[in-house]
């Protein structure tokens, strides 16, 4: 597969999560609620693991307490409470259809700025207008009626 079809596969499970997060929102503890959901994850994906590594389609080759796994430990803590405030912004009357978008373009903006700034990554001039839609959009899927 492709980086565009892992891409559509990963749109429609965070679609599911985004979908799950704004229905229990107001119904279930926040903090209950992520623990749940990673742990779940969590579940899921040692299970991944241990299919894999037991195949010997992939070793582990990171050690448990390296760099490396001071950033992924940062990368889960991160989605930890990104679950919970999402939630509450749900809780608080967010609205699905205008929450996500809101907070997904906000995403794609600093990703872009966090890739050219730290990563020295080069983007096109139409990857500047995308971001400036998405700012603009922002302000627009934000704004009161």
């Amino acid at each position: 597969m492709n980086w565009l079809q892992f891409s559509l596969i990963t749109i429609a499970l965070y679609s599911i999560h985004d979908i799950t997060l704004k229905h229990l929102a107001g119904s279930v503890n926040s903090t209950l609620a992520s623990v749940l959901i990673n742990g779940s994850a969590a579940i899921v994906l040692l299970i991944y693991l241990l299919t894999q590594t037991s195949t010997g389609k992939i070793s582990l080759g990171t050690p448990l307490w390296s760099p490396t796994s001071l950033f992924l430990l940062v990368a889960g803590a991160s989605l930890g409470i990104a679950t919970i405030t999402f939630m509450n912004a749900f809780a608080s009357d967010g609205q699905l259809s205008i929450a996500v978008p809101v907070v997904y373009a906000g995403v794609i903006t600093l990703c872009l700025i966090v890739g050219v700034v730290f990563f020295k990554e080069t983007i096109h001039w139409k990857q500047m207008i995308g971001a400036g839609l998405a700012i603009a959009g922002i302000y627009l899927m934000s704004a009161s009626k």
